[in-house]
Parts: structure tokens; C-alpha cells; sequence
């Protein structure tokens, strides 16, 4: 059954094929274990090499093998080369927005800063060198106007760019035009605050300060109340249909009294308020304003000029005899250490009237009623305009007879005609002074007998408590 002889005749040919099959299949099973160590380890194929089953690993580092240690057909490992650091653990997205949030550091701003106290003038932050520190100081007391000067300011050469020196200088030559306050010079950002110094207003100090700034730095802010006024100016000027009211108030109450005045006595004329407020005014300077606005109102044409407490009133007024009469009630009015200077000139007279032209004339006028003192013993001070207006028209009247009627309401019909016929005799008094001719004026009091609306309400009796012209 056993043939040596011919069983060993075969072995050389098996020997063969065994050799040949394991020259050609040792690569692909090399090249399939470096591609699935690579795979396991996460590096590069070319950081794996394999000779049979030992695995060669090139700039990995030695704590890879625990991956390796269950890997099937390794059988040894071997690690050349420098070992690759180890990649960096994925931000989670939380740490990622935390640190987007983090602020980030900021160079801490250049800040000098002098401030004007009632006795002292401060200074502080930072300044570049010593020389232009001795001149800030030097500035500062001129500035004080006598102050002293408290130097807390420190030495630190990091200026910001441009012309430092000369923003300094700006910014404390403001600060002398305060009477207290501060500037601050904040890298190139300069800030002024406080109140301003006789005649110093906001908008012109940060005016100037901008046009003399060097470049690269800029006013951001200025705070400043303004100063007093020297000399104390109002000025209003009334030319056709308006008066408009320039110059200054000391405040929103007195600038609010001053226009409401001048609309009570200016008519049908409009009133534009340019007031501003500011304070220095003199004594008594809103109770002198109010009499002279009486006195403009008063003119057909005119100007009111108030300086400290001098009063100029020029302008024309709207006939001869007014001329003194406006002078005078000026005068009288304004009050102790004020002065008045009246400078008017009279409307030439109109051509005459017939009694029909009159009559429209007086017509007109007498829409608006005519008030009286509270004891009926002359005309009130607010109706004295109407009055002129009356006055004028009536001297236009020559040759007509004018019958001054005053009517009453019927709460105290016995009193009611005298009163009625006292007040009639104001107004005849008033043209007969003026010129008017006192045989064609005459007075009549109608008490309570013409009403000419039922004496219910108050607003209906005032209505009936009336003046009226009978143009015969």
C-alpha cells in the first residue's frame, strides 16, 4: 500500500507551489494589516508598516498599543520617531460661546482732568512729561483767576497720537471761561462741564473750542448753564401786524409773564418770542418790562430798548397829545433806578370824517370793550392803546356831535346810571384833553335800560357794561 518511492518523488513540486503561493499573497496580507491598524489608530497609512505580523508605527506615541491589543494578526510592535502630539479635545459648544462672550481687555484710556472748585482748581490723571506738566499748571491757576492749583496729575509718557499738548491748552482756556466746572481730556475725546462766566453761552464756547481743537481730537460734549448777562438786554420792536421780543429773561416764568404781557397790549397784532434765559437781570426787571411794553403798546410804530436799567422807547405815536401822555405814564411806572428815555414822533392826522365815515370808524373800535379801574376812576392801563386809537379817530371828527353812551347791568339799578354815566365822562374826558371839541363830545349814562344781552350770566353781564359812540 506505502510506496516511498514514488510519495517522495512529489514533495519538490509541493514545495514549490507552497513557496510560490506565500511570495504572492505576504504583500496583500501586509498591506490589509497596516490599513486596518491605521484605521484603528486614526493616523496616516504611512505612519504603519508591517513585516509578516509585526507592526512598525512612526511618530505615534506608546500609549497606542491598548488599542491594538485585541487587534487580530499583530504580533509585535514596534514605535520609531518622535511621538505626534496628542490632537486637542473638541470645544464643546458651550465653552465656544463662553469664550466668544469673554470681554476683551481694553487699553485702559488716557484721562486728564481739571476741575474748578469755589477755592481750588484740581488736577489730575496723566500727563506725558514734566515740561508740559509745569505749563498745565501755569494755565490752571490763570484759569483759577487766584484759585490755587492741587497737582495730582502723574507722569506717564503713553499721549495718544497727534498734537496732545495743544488739546490741553484748549481745554483749560475753556475752563477759565467757567465760573465752575471741569474738562476732561479723555485720549482725544474732550468733555466740558459747569457754569459759564459773565457773558459765556454753551453754543459760542463750544464754537470756539472745536475751531481751535488740533486735529484728531473732538468736543463730545459740553454742559454748560449760561452766565450772567452784562449789560442785561430786552428788546422788543413792533412794525406791522407783530412785535417780536429779543434779548433775555431770567427765567421760563418771568419770559412766559413778559410775552403774555405784550399779546394783552399789542392788539390784533402777533407776538414772536425770541427770548432767551439767562441770568444777571437787574432788580425790578421784569416789573420795568411790563410798563414798558404798556408804553409800545401805545404806538403804531415803535422799538423798546431796556440795557441794565436804561429804557429807550422810540417810535411813532398816534397823535400829537399822546406824545407826552406816553412819555409821562412811562415814567411814572417804572420802577426806583430805572430810567427812561422816550424819543416819539406823531402820526400825521388822517383827512377829516363825516358823520357817516365816523361813525364806521368808532363803530369798528368799539367792538372791543373798554376797561376801567375798579372804581371806575379812569381808564385801566390795558385798555389806554384802544383808547389812542379812539382818541385819534375822533379828532378826525370836527364837524359830527358824538354822544358817548355807558350802559350797565341791572344787578343795582338805582347805582347803575351813575356808574354808566361816570365812566361815559372818562372817555369824554380822555378827547377833550386830547383836542376833541367839547361842545360836539358829551357824556350819557343809560344805567341798566339798554342791555343787549339778558343779564342772567356773568359773561352776559359783562357784555351789557359797555361804551358805546351815537354818531348824530
Amino acid at each position: 500500500m506505502h510506496q516511498p518511492r514514488k510519495w517522495w518523488v512529489g514533495l519538490p513540486v509541493l514545495a514549490g507551489v507552497v513557496y510560490g503561493a506565500t511570495q504572492w499573497l505576504t504583500p496583500q496580507v501586509e498591506a490589509d494589516l497596516a490599513a486596518r491598524v491605521a484605521a484603528r489608530l486614526g493616523v496616516a497609512p504611512s505612519a504603519v508598516s508591517v513585516s509578516g505580523r509585526d507592526v512598525t508605527l512612526s511618530g505615534v506615541a506608546p500609549d497606542a498599543a491598548s488599542a491594538l491589543r485585541d487587534a487580530q494578526g499583530v504580533r509585535k510592535l514596534v514605535f520609531s520617531g518622535p511621538a505626534a502630539p496628542a490632537p486637542a479635545p473638541a470645544a464643546s459648544a458651550s465653552a465656544s460661546l463662553a469664550e466668544a462672550q469673554k470681554p476683551v481687555a481694553r487699553p485702559e484710556p488716557y484721562v486728564f482732568a481739571a476741575t474748578l472748585g469755589d477755592s481750588v482748581v484740581a488736577l489730575d490723571g496723566k500727563l506725558p512729561d514734566a515740561a508740559l506738566r509745569e505749563k498745565i499748571v501755569s494755565l490752571a491757576a490763570a484759569a483759577g483767576a487766584g484759585r490755587a492749583v492741587s497737582d495730582g496729575a502723574k507722569i506717564d509718557a503713553g499721549a495718544p497720537a497727534g498734537d496732545y499738548a495743544a488739546a490741553l491748552v484748549v481745554a483749560l482756556e475753556a475752563l477759565a471761561a467757567l465760573e465752575r466746572g471741569k474738562a476732561t481730556l479723555s485720549d482725544a475725546r474732550l468733555s466740558i462741564e459747569g457754569a459759564g462766566r459773565m457773558n459765556v453761552r454753551a453754543d459760542a464756547l463750544a464754537s470756539q473750542v472745536k475751531a481751535r481743537l488740533p486735529q484728531g481730537f473732538d468736543l463730545v460734549r459740553i454742559e454748560v448753564s449760561p452766565g450772567p448777562v452784562s449789560p442785561y438786554l430786552f428788546d422788543a420792536a413792533r412794525k406791522g401786524g407783530g412785535v417780536t421780543l429779543t434779548g433775555f429773561a431770567p427765567d421760563e416764568m418771568t419770559r412766559g409773564r413778559l410775552a403774555a404781557s405784550a399779546r394783552r397790549r399789542v392788539g390784533d397784532a402777533t407776538v414772536e418770542d425770541r427770548l432767551e434765559i439767562a441770568p444777571g437781570a437787574p432788580a425790578k426787571f421784569t416789573e420795568a418790562a411790563v410798563a414798558a411794553l404798556a408804553a409800545l403798546g401805545r404806538l403804531d410804530e415803535g422799538r423798546l430798548q431796556i440795557a441794565d436799567s436804561a429804557v429807550l422807547l422810540s417810535g411813532v405815536a398816534r397823535y400829537e397829545g399822546a406824545r407826552a401822555a406816553i412819555a409821562a405814564a412811562l415814567d411814572e411806572r417804572l420802577p426806583r433806578g430805572f430810567t427812561s428815555d422816550v424819543r416819539l414822533v406823531a402820526q400825521a392826522a388822517g383827512a377829516p370824517l363825516d358823520a357817516a365815515g365816523c361813525r364806521a370808524a368808532l363803530a369798528g373800535l368799539s367792538a372791543t370793550p373798554i376797561a376801567f379801574d375798579a372804581d371806575d376812576s379812569a381808564v385801566s392801563e390795558e385798555s389806554e392803546a384802544l383808547m389812542d386809537r379812539l382818541t385819534a379817530e375822533v379828532l378826525r371828527c370836527k364837524g359830527v356831535a358824538i354822544e358817548v353812551a355807558g350802559h350797565w347791568d341791572d344787578r343795582d339799578v338805582e347805582a347803575a346810571r351813575e356808574r354808566s354815566k361816570r365812566r361815559a365822562q372818562r372817555v369824554v374826558d380822555a378827547f377833550v384833553k386830547a383836542g376833541a371839541d367839547p361842545f360836539r363830545v358829551w357824556a350819557m349814562g343809560y344805567g341798566a335800560e339798554r342791555p343787549i344781552a339778558s343779564n342772567d350770566t356773568e359773561d352776559n353781564r359783562a357784555r351789557n357794561r359797555r361804551i358805546e359812540f351815537n354818531v348824530k
